[in-house]
């Protein structure tokens, strides 16, 4: 017994070349990407220990998602960033981006004991508007801690809010960033 098949199941060579060549353009089009870390910063002066900020750094471009994880990598493997003209101020790395040309999130990852825990992007819409949601109260509570003077609880909050916004990756690159996130993980 044979299965009955469509006609529009098989595809033609004509129509993968054209298929083929438009992906490459839309991925063309949302190169390069741009890696950026938020990092904490703080300066070696024990009188001023007090001033810690995030600073955001951008650490380059990339053709191409594996040389922008290889980059991401190896610039916070030291657990530190180069803070450029001040070799007074620390840059702790904390939080790494990777966006594409059109700002999209392409990945996000949390810098853990010198390596990139890399966040696993949702698998769809519903599952992002779950994951606003979760953000958005968390950032919630944040608030209520800070107001409530327990500035450390705030800021554990808002790292779980970021860790979790992390994973809001643009659908354009949701499949690509997936299968890239499982590469490193088996490298």
């Amino acid at each position: 017994m044979t299965a009955p098949i469509s006609q529009t199941a098989f595809r033609g060579p004509g129509d993968n070349l054209v298929g083929g060549v438009l992906a490459r353009q839309r991925l063309a089009d949302r190169l390069p990407l741009r890696v950026s870390c938020r990092c904490l910063a703080h300066w070696d002066d024990p009188a001023l220990d007090h001033l810690c900020i995030n600073r955001d750094v951008d650490l380059g471009t990339c053709g191409d998602l594996a040389a922008a994880i290889s980059l991401a990598r190896k610039s916070v493997a030291s657990g530190h960033v180069d803070a450029g003209r001040d070799p007074a101020l620390r840059l702790e790395p904390q939080f790494v981006t990777i966006l594409d040309a059109e700002h999209g999130l392409v990945l996000s990852g949390e810098v853990q004991m010198g390596g990139v825990h890399w966040c696993a992007s949702v698998a769809s819409d519903a599952e992002a508007r779950r994951v606003v949601n979760e953000a958005c109260g968390l950032r919630a509570k944040a608030r209520a801690a800070t107001d409530a003077g327990d500035p450390a609880s705030a800021a554990a909050l808002l790292n779980c809010a970021q860790a979790l916004e992390g994973r809001l990756v643009d659908p354009f690159w949701r499949d690509l960033a997936a299968a890239a996130v499982d590469l490193a993980l088996a490298a």
